[in-house]
């Protein structure tokens, strides 16, 4: 780490004529000029897109340490103070990996690592240049309530982190002009990359339901066709920074907090834009898609699904590999759905079914956890 630190501050030994150098970066608010938020500064640089994505990192470090040792990253010894506004990482536990073939747990502890490293390399990297990091914004892992539960859990959403996390590298990428910040950010987005890999693989070999996160979002096995998330020239989506705050946000536009950062992430790119559109597409989508909860009964909603062509139909569905629940819809039209856990505690697996005018139907999985208090 210290090395790559290193390097960076080595190709700008003259600071001053650094943030000099990367005070020109304002080609960079053309580039965000499709996020409604590029209005929120005047001229955005290097520093600015290093520590949008240190927020990122924060979120990832949070979520892989808390699965695999139970504490927050600044508890083990990595910096998380700075500019902004600092808060704490709440939610979450330490998972209980099943043991098999495959060590779920090993694999889970390196990626922890590899984020911690990536945390503090950002920050030291901004240190060498002269330029204050942002402090570790408030984090709530508990935002999608899954992730801790098991298994499963956890690579639903380590997935979902990893696959946003590569396109969030390849959409600030292009914005960076300081070529040794641009080569250490590409080599990150490349561990990213492998990451994203593993994890997606882990998705295909348990059988674990994913569900998509917005019109750029590839799926792996089982919910999907492809292991890899590459687009028709086999390469990697690419998402603008707030595209990504859409996501971590809890899919809202124009937002500056929500989802995993309930008080917004800290730095000069914190607004949202729009997701990206699903175009031409009829798309199930369902909240919660997972959940864990001690209710005794969830109301599903799938208003937010997309019609390809005309008006939607929807059915709820029991699926293989857990518990019978009781489903009460008030007819096809209708998008929302209760769902009773009515054989106790365990897990509740279901599908959603919408069907556009054209008969083209999309469906999406549901995984619902009821732990009774």
């Amino acid at each position: 780490m210290k090395n790559l630190i290193n390097d960076v501050a080595a190709e700008v030994p003259n600071r001053r004529r650094f943030l000099n150098r990367i005070a020109l970066a304002s080609a960079a608010v053309g580039a965000l000029s499709t996020n409604k938020a590029s209005a929120q500064a005047s001229m955005i640089t290097d520093v600015d897109i290093l520590n949008f994505a240190l927020n990122l990192e924060y979120l990832e470090a949070e979520f892989y340490t808390v699965a695999t040792t139970g504490k927050s990253i600044d508890q083990i010894g990595i910096g998380v103070t700075g500019s902004g506004t600092p808060g704490a990482t709440i939610g979450g536990a330490q998972v209980n990996f099943t043991s098999g073939s495959t060590n779920y747990s090993a694999i889970a502890n390196e990626i922890a690592a590899d984020e911690r490293l990536h945390v503090s390399l950002i920050r030291g990297a901004l240190t060498a240049a002269g330029a204050m990091p942002i402090a570790r914004p408030a984090i709530n892992l508990n935002a999608l309530g899954v992730g801790f539960a098991g298994l499963t859990d956890f690579l639903q959403l380590a997935r979902a982190f990893e696959d946003v996390g590569v396109t969030a590298y390849g959409g600030a990428a292009p914005l960076i002009s300081d070529k040794a910040i641009l080569g250490t950010a590409a080599r990150i987005a490349l561990a990213e990359g492998e990451h994203a890999a593993v994890v997606r693989y882990l998705v295909a070999q348990t059988s674990t339901p994913t569900t998509l996160l917005d019109g750029l979002d590839i799926l792996p096995p089982p919910s999907g066709k492809n292991y890899f998330s590459l687009d028709a020239n086999a390469l990697t989506q690419v998402r603008t920074p707030g595209q990504v705050l859409y996501i971590v946000y809890g899919n809202q536009a124009n937002a500056r907090s929500g989802g995993f950062f309930p008080n917004g992430v800290n730095g000069t790119i914190n607004t949202s834009s729009a997701g990206a559109a699903f175009v031409n597409q009829t798309v199930a989508i369902v909240t919660p898609s997972m959940l864990t909860t001690a209710d005794t009964q969830v109301t599903l909603d799938a208003t937010s699904s997309v019609s390809g062509n005309g008006t939607l139909t929807y059915a709820y569905s029991v699926a293989p590999g857990g518990l019978q629940p009781a489903i009460l819809q008030n007819g096809a039209t209708n998008p929302k759905a209760i769902i009773q856990f009515v054989k106790g505690a365990g897990t509740y697996n279901l599908l959603l079914t919408v069907t556009d005018s054209n008969k083209q139907t999309s469906t999406a999985p549901i995984t619902l956890i009821y732990k009774p208090v």
